[in-house]
């Protein structure tokens, strides 16, 4: 008595299922090898690579973030908010309010909106706090929980949210 009931965690599509495995699978790794094809070792690589497995090639002309921005844009996929769904795409700039650079998965977003993007940086495969609630902050000052992660970019420090160019839905 007194405890609220338990949230039934939300079935996600099959497909986003098998994208959000592709990409956890390359956790640690620097070069993005799935299914035995090796994808390259980039952070468009790792997008590319989960969508393959989720049977929803991206096109072959988007190989790289800058072409995976103009896809999302043509189908109408950016979403407007700050609180993306697992399965979507995230793009980061390398400084605040800059075209984006980077392209990560969101694999799971935790009730306060914080996501858990897997990403690809310097040091390989490897998952990211965001929340765009809290943009230029590492924690959240009520509570001292972390909300974004520190990303290092060309030797400046930054919070993760204020690197968000944008989210899009493209499973």
């Amino acid at each position: 008595q007194g405890r609220a009931p338990a949230k039934a965690a939300v079935a996600l599509k099959p497909s986003i299922a098998r994208a959000i495995a592709a990409a956890n699978s390359a956790s640690g790794k620097r070069t993005i090898v799935l299914g035995g094809v090796n994808y390259g070792d980039g952070c468009a690589s790792l997008v590319h690579a989960a969508f393959a497995a989720a049977g929803n090639a991206l096109p072959e002309h988007a190989l790289e973030t800058s072409g995976i921005f103009r896809v999302a844009q043509g189908r109408r996929a950016m979403k407007s908010g700050l609180r993306p769904a697992p399965g979507d795409i995230v793009f980061l700039a390398d400084r605040p309010r800059g075209a984006p650079a980077h392209v990560g998965l969101v694999t799971r977003v935790e009730p306060d909106g914080t996501a858990i993007v897997i990403h690809r940086v310097a040091r390989g495969v490897m998952r990211l706090r965001v929340n765009l609630a809290y943009p230029k902050q590492t924690h959240d000052p009520a509570t001292g929980k972390a909300v974004n992660d520190t990303l290092v970019v060309r030797d400046e420090p930054y919070p993760a949210g204020s690197l968000v160019v944008g989210f899009a839905e493209l499973l």
